[in-house]
This record gives structure tokens, sequence and C-alpha cells, in this order.
């Protein structure tokens, strides 16, 4: 895709949603304009992917829709996208608006709760020749999604990571202590559930890979699986409802959450 039609794809994605949430809140595009002192004709662009618009213009819409930060996450991440791949923007942007994000990692930790330090690495490895500006856009696109953790009503999350994260280890130490560290705090929040599914459980259900399972409103539910140059959304029910089953399979193996925060601290007790 170049880098026209991606604009245009952006914009589309945008629009949908923008004219989602405006129907959910029952409100015509009149009503909007006199809630949000936005044009009428402006609104019926930004819905028809016709043009982009300016962040203000967006807090704005965000503000009269009580969307909750839905909206104009959704613009940071879609616009201001520098440093991330053009297949994940899509995930990016459901991310934003999701209500529930159910997701087990094999390998890493996922991007919603790294730590810079360990952005950092982890970029670094994938893309050695890549430059500082480039890793630096790599860590804002990260930290820009990573802010719908702060809204005030912050999708139901549960994380499940297996063990074998936990202890993957990189030439500086302390990139995975300040990564444990971070999740410990995380595993305090409301609404987030961190989980550890232990290394010595038997061929268990997620030895196939990653996943996440996010719930959007009025556009269902959708998983989403990466590899390391490409990702995949996949929305057929039957596929979903597979993603499902494993997810449960893998919780019931999970440790509970209190025993998972004991066992983040004993791995961090051990990184000298």
């Amino acid at each position: 895709m170049d880098k026209h039609s991606d604009e245009v794809a952006t914009r589309i994605r945008f629009g949908l949603l923008l004219k989602r949430i405006r129907d959910q809140g029952g409100l015509t595009q009149q009503e909007l304009a006199a809630a949000s002192l936005v044009a009428q004709s402006t609104i019926s662009d930004l819905e028809l992917a016709k043009k982009k618009t300016r962040r203000s213009i967006v807090v704005r819409l965000d503000k009269a829709l009580n969307a909750n930060g839905v909206l104009l996450g959704a613009w940071d991440t879609l616009f201001a996208g520098a440093g991330m791949t053009t297949y994940f923007r899509e995930v990016a942007d459901s991310e934003q608006a999701a209500t529930k994000i159910q997701e087990y990692s094999l390998g890493l930790v996922p991007g919603l709760y790294q730590v810079e330090s360990y952005v950092r690495a982890i970029s670094e490895l994938a893309e050695p020749h890549a430059t500082p500006e480039a890793i630096d856009q790599i860590v804002g696109a990260r930290q820009k999604r990573q802010e719908l953790l702060e809204r005030e009503h912050p999708p139901r999350i549960i994380v499940l990571l297996d063990e074998a994260v936990l202890l993957r280890r990189f030439r500086d130490p302390k990139v995975m202590a300040e990564q444990i560290d971070h999740l410990l705090k995380l595993s305090y929040r409301r609404r987030l559930d961190i989980q550890i599914v232990p290394i010595a459980t038997e061929g268990h259900a997620g030895l196939g890979g990653s996943f996440k399972l996010m719930e959007v409103p009025g556009n269902g539910t959708f998983v989403y699986i990466e590899s390391q140059q490409t990702g995949m959304s996949l929305k057929q029910p039957e596929v979903v409802a597979s993603y499902e089953r494993t997810f449960a399979e893998l919780r019931s193996a999970a440790l509970p959450v209190t025993a998972s925060r004991s066992k983040m601290e004993e791995i961090r007790g051990s990184i000298t």
C-alpha cells in the first residue's frame, strides 16, 4: 500500500469510529456540531473520510460525545502514528475503542505494558540498522498507545504471560528489572489482571504463539496474531471462538492474580 492509500485507509477508519460513537450517543451530525462547536460540514467530511483535522477539534468532539478519550486516543494513534507499522494501525485503533482486551504472550511483554528501556532493547534487536530517530519514533508510538491505561474508564484487560517472558535477559540486566517492576505496579490497577502461565505447565494450549482478543462496540470481537514481520486480524466467528477457548484454557492453567504477583516478585529478586 502506497503512502496516499495508507492515509485514505486511516481516514476511513477514523471516520467510521466517529460515526459509530455518534450513533451510539443518539446524536445527529447537527446536534454534535452544536454541542462541540465544530462545523457540521467538518463532521460530515471526517465521517466520509474526505479529510483529517486538527487534534484540538477531536478534543472537542470527544468531550461532546462523552467518549472518555476513545476518539482522541484513536486520533493520536492513527494520525500521530510515526513508528507504527501500517498493518498494526487498525489494531491500535481498535485497541483505543475496545471495552475488553484479552491477550496471551509466549515470547515478549505485549506493547501496552512495555517500559521505554524494554521497547528500545527489543526494537534494536529487531531492527539492528535502525537510526536512533527511528527507535525514538517507535518508543513514542508505544507510549501513545499506553495512554489508554490512564483513562478514567479504561478497558477491562486480562494479560496472560508465559513465565518464559519474564525469564528472558538482555545485555543490560536493568531492562528486565525495570520491566518486571512496571508489571508489578500494573498488577494492582483496577480492571487489569496479569497472570503467569508457569513454565512447568505441560504442553499447554498457548504453545502455538501469542494472540490478542478484543471486544469493540459495534464491531464485535476479533483476534489479532502477529509474526516478526507482519500481523493478521481474524474476524470469522469460528476462528474467534477457537481462540476464546484457547484463552480460557490458558487462564485455567495460569496462576491466580495474587500468586502471579508473587511469582513476578520472585523472578525480580533473582535479577542482579
